[in-house]
């Protein structure tokens, strides 16, 4: 194990006249940062919780404090894990039988889906009608969040987990460099590019990118293929309807166009060896035009806004003409599910309804974070303006369809890896889309596939 450093913090709760010792803040040798609260005759309630957002760990952790304050006489043991390993760790712990008590990941393979179909996952439906969970997010979007977990593309109204953040797919760029440049936000693809070609000739970078982690190459892909074809022609896809194929030329002509942005130079340098932080770190340096980003960056991106100055905006990218409306991939984020063989079931549900409640919600704006809850309401109060933006963009735009969500095995490893190397010129755009139709078409038992950590 790795050195701990450790940070005492008495806290003491004289109106219950209980003292909770926040201790024990470490790196564990699997990755995890662990961050335990205890009292002596605490009962435990185990949690992992995934995130690549180093912003995270802290709105984690306070979270956590939240709920113990509460609920006297229960500990908290919460280990935050990177994306990558939390799907390893916990993959083996459900293999062994030995889970923590509540989970929050990703609903990609190989993260929720997988535990869905090996019924690893505790059925949350009666919790979730007798605390109204439905109700508590967007219209929808409970039960849409769980037929994407489920192997045949319904789950039947069962719930087996519940997303607390949103992910949204969005264009941040530098108020800034568009007022010098004279730029204004596009309305068709065409917009777009003249932009990209205005900002390249002046010497900056049109598009913030970095693709070393998979996922935004993935995230432009969908985004582009949503913007071609509208998100009509594609919901079939996430019910894995035969008829739904990958030969559609719109699904091509979206790879074309990102190997023709890159020809033209309008990505970030290098892009294939950051990753997507590190992109956004970059964005900050003033010299980047416009970056894809998915909302749930928005703790880092308000951050590093307010260290720089930057004034920053959001806008939904836009169709492939002004006839219709922008595009907004949009879907629930990784969501809290408890593993079946978890020792505190009944803690572990009422730790779920408060990550769904107003508190959690003004906690998760106070952030940067689009609480789902609190789109129920669409509301933009108390946001930033980057969450603002986001908002409306969500309001105006047509929501998107995550392509790589729908039930297959190995859908999102293919889309994320096939895509890496179509940037590095090793594949062509016809060559992704067979890859896909072979995936899909198999329901994933054929498949190409590299590292990667199934974040949005």
């Amino acid at each position: 194990m790795r050195s701990c450093q450790t940070h005492a913090i008495a806290v003491v709760l004289r109106r219950l006249g209980i003292a909770l010792l926040v201790a024990t803040t470490c790196l564990t040798a699997g990755g995890a940062r662990a961050f335990a609260t205890a009292s002596s005759s605490a009962v435990t309630l185990r949690i992992w919780y995934g995130t690549d957002d180093p912003t995270e760990a802290p709105l984690a952790q306070s979270l956590v404090a939240q709920f113990q304050h509460s609920h006297p006489g229960v500990r908290v043991a919460l280990s935050v894990f990177g994306l990558d390993d939390i799907n390893t760790t916990l993959q083996l712990a459900m293999s062994a039988g030995t889970p923590p008590d509540l989970v929050y990941t990703t609903p990609r393979g190989p993260g929720l889906p997988a535990y869905v179909r090996a019924g690893k996952l505790l059925d949350l439906t009666a919790v979730a009608a007798r605390e109204h969970w439905a109700a508590q997010l967007p219209s929808g979007m409970l039960a849409a969040y769980n037929d994407a977990l489920a192997p045949t593309g319904s789950a039947g109204g069962h719930v087996y987990a519940a997303p607390m953040i949103v992910a949204a797919v969005g264009v941040l760029y530098n108020e800034e460099l568009f007022r010098q440049l004279h730029l204004a936000v596009p309305y068709s693809i065409a917009e777009f590019e003249a932009i990209c070609a205005k900002v390249k000739a002046a010497g900056l970078i049109p598009i913030g990118f970095g693709n070393a982690d998979g996922w935004v190459g993935d995230d432009w892909y969908l985004t582009l293929v949503n913007a071609r074809t509208g998100p009509g022609p594609l919901l079939p896809e996430l019910h894995l309807d035969p008829r739904f194929s990958f030969s559609n030329p719109a699904f091509e002509s979206a790879a074309s166009t990102l190997l023709e942005w890159d020809d033209d130079g309008y990505f970030t340098p290098q892009f294939g060896g950051l990753d997507a932080q590190d992109s956004v770190v970059t964005f900050f340096d003033g010299k980047t035009a416009m970056q894809l980003i998915s909302s749930t960056e928005d703790g880092q991106i308000t951050a590093l806004a307010q260290q720089t100055g930057i004034p920053i905006g959001v806008f939904a990218f836009p169709n492939a003409n002004r006839q219709q409306a922008p595009v907004v991939p949009e879907s629930g984020y990784a969501g809290w599910a408890i593993p079946r063989d978890g020792r505190q079931p009944a803690l572990a549900e009422a730790f779920i309804g408060d990550m769904l409640s107003d508190s959690t919600a003004q906690a998760l704006t106070a952030h940067g974070l689009l609480a789902a809850h609190a789109l129920a309401s669409r509301s933009s109060s108390g946001q930033s303006p980057l969450e603002r933006g986001y908002i409306a963009a969500l309001r105006d735009a047509t929501p998107g369809v995550y392509l790589d969500g729908a039930p297959v095995p190995n859908l999102n490893a293919t889309m994320e890896a096939n895509i890496q190397l179509l940037l590095q010129h090793f594949e062509t755009p016809s060559f992704l889309t067979r890859a896909l139709q072979l995936v899909y078409s198999s329901h994933g038992a054929n498949a190409s596939a590299t590292r990667t950590d199934g974040e949005f």
